[in-house]
């Protein structure tokens, strides 16, 4: 794994001329790591701009300012100090979010930018014990998690035949259940894995992303961990196959 040097934290008043005993903490963080950060940074300003009805970072610029504490205000630096966050230059810093969730407005930006949008970030990279609060309704309704599993992919099947658009909902349970049944438990990946890779094929789920700024990272990180990834056709036949491996474990299929 490549890592960079991200942040260089030097003691006292900051000063770069270290005295002898002194030292520079060196905080190292992985190119990934940094990549899911930038992620999570774009994806909370346009939801909390979305929310608002703000259609530019010079716009979001004014409304934090004039919700913000004195202490934390940008106005000094406009929207440049925004500009690098909103483009995926760099990362929101751990001080900046702390302001933006003390705004009353946008007191969730600290569970937003965790879990992301519906849950997406918690189902991608969040620990194994968090995966089952992304599909809690569905873990409350049925009577096994395989009978979740068959569910959700009838529901997918079920989408594709009446041509009902996906959602991040729909990709962030997908990505739950595709881990806690393959890399959590250990079996086959076998209709999980289909129906991520049918939330990825989905023009109207691949138009949210764009318009979150998370597109292409996304598509880039599951490509890596799902085997069907970007080489999956969405078929007549990938859809009868898939049919066929669930319609006997659904009450509801004649």
């Amino acid at each position: 794994m490549n890592f960079v040097l991200v942040y260089v934290i030097f003691p006292g008043n900051g000063r770069r001329n270290l005295l002898p005993g002194q030292f520079a903490l060196i905080i190292m963080k992985s190119t990934a790591e940094i990549r899911r950060h930038i992620a999570r940074t774009t994806a909370l300003l346009r939801m909390l701009c979305e929310r608002e009805g703000i259609t530019s970072i010079y716009g979001f610029a004014v409304k934090y300012d004039a919700s913000a504490a004195p202490v934390h205000l940008t106005r000094y630096h406009g929207k440049n100090g925004w500009q690098a966050l909103f483009k995926g230059v760099r990362p929101l810093s751990a001080a900046r979010l702390r302001a933006l969730s003390a705004v009353e407005a946008w007191s969730d930006a600290t569970t937003l930018y965790e879990n992301g949008p519906e849950n997406l970030w918690r189902a991608m990279w969040g620990p194994p014990d968090q995966l089952r609060l992304v599909i809690a309704d569905e873990l409350n309704e049925c009577r096994s998690f395989d009978q979740v599993v068959a569910e959700f992919e009838g529901e997918l099947l079920l989408a594709h035949e009446y041509r009902a658009p996906l959602t991040l909902v729909h990709l962030a349970k997908a990505i739950a259940l595709y881990r806690l049944q393959y890399e959590i438990l250990g079996l086959s990946d076998a209709g999980v894995s289909g129906g991520v890779a049918q939330c990825l094929c989905n023009e109207v789920l691949q138009a949210e992303m764009e318009r979150l700024g998370v597109r292409q990272m996304v598509n880039e990180e599951l490509a890596k961990f799902h085997r069907t990834g970007a080489n999956y056709e969405f078929t007549s036949l990938t859809v009868a196959a898939r049919w066929e491996a669930v319609a006997a474990r659904l009450d509801w299929v004649s």
